[in-house]
């Protein structure tokens, strides 16, 4: 019985991807590196800022020096802080489907984004203080696919909210990418691919697939995990 719901941020519940390419493009082009759109969807989303850094730097041919990563890290932020908050949109349906889940649910989010991102976009969405734990990459060493961001999702989850003995058997993870979805897995939760960013050949891990949040209902999603 599907008991909580975590979920990815980027892509499932902020329509923010477009945005952080621009402010990695701005990364790229001080390490002198061509980003496209193209080249960031099929290679580079679903990675925390850190790792797509890291790609950039070794793809200029530059020492991947983790000062060094750090400070383009923060060049990044800023450059997504100045348009984050103005421009951010929701997944379509989103909103009404967290309305939803969040009256019967507990939520919880596990994403590659920093802290200070997340929360910058909650606030804009008017969804501050929905979920809890949020798992930002600020909270694990390795993010996506690493499992970890998810198994700490689910045990900040149990520690709220002991009396309903959740599992990673009963939470389900909902994701947009593949790295996502490596990560829910592993850490052993049911998941729901999302084709927000990419076509459903590549969320083929997912054990369920859906195009969105519109006409999706928690009834719905319960259905199917109390089938699977």
């Amino acid at each position: 019985m599907l008991k909580a719901i975590v979920f990815d941020f980027d892509g499932v519940i902020a329509d923010s991807e477009p945005l952080h390419y621009d402010a990695f493009r701005c990364v790229a082009d001080s390490v002198g590196v061509r980003l496209d759109y193209a080249i960031y969807t099929d290679e580079l989303i679903g990675y925390d800022d850190r790792d797509v850094v890291r790609t950039l730097l070794a793809r200029a041919g530059r020492a991947v020096d983790e000062r060094r990563v750090s400070t383009l890290v923060e060049d990044k932020g800023r450059a997504f802080a100045r348009v984050a908050r103005k421009a951010s949109k929701p997944i379509p349906g989103v909103l009404r489907f967290i309305g939803e889940a969040s009256k019967q649910l507990p939520l919880a989010i596990s994403s590659g984004a920093k802290k200070a991102d997340i929360d910058l976009i909650l606030d804009g969405l008017g969804l501050a203080g929905r979920f809890d734990p949020i798992i930002a990459s600020d909270d694990v060493f390795q993010s996506k696919p690493d499992p970890k961001c998810y198994r700490l999702a689910v045990e900040g989850l149990a520690a709220r909210h002991p009396q309903l003995g959740l599992r990673p058997d009963n939470c389900l993870a909902i994701e947009d990418t593949p790295t996502g979805l490596t990560a829910a897995r592993s850490a052993g939760l049911w998941t729901l691919g999302l084709t927000t960013n990419l076509p459903a050949e590549n969320l083929h891990l997912a054990h369920r697939i859906a195009p969105s949040f519109v006409g999706l209902t928690l009834d719905r999603v319960r259905q199917w995990y109390r089938s699977d």
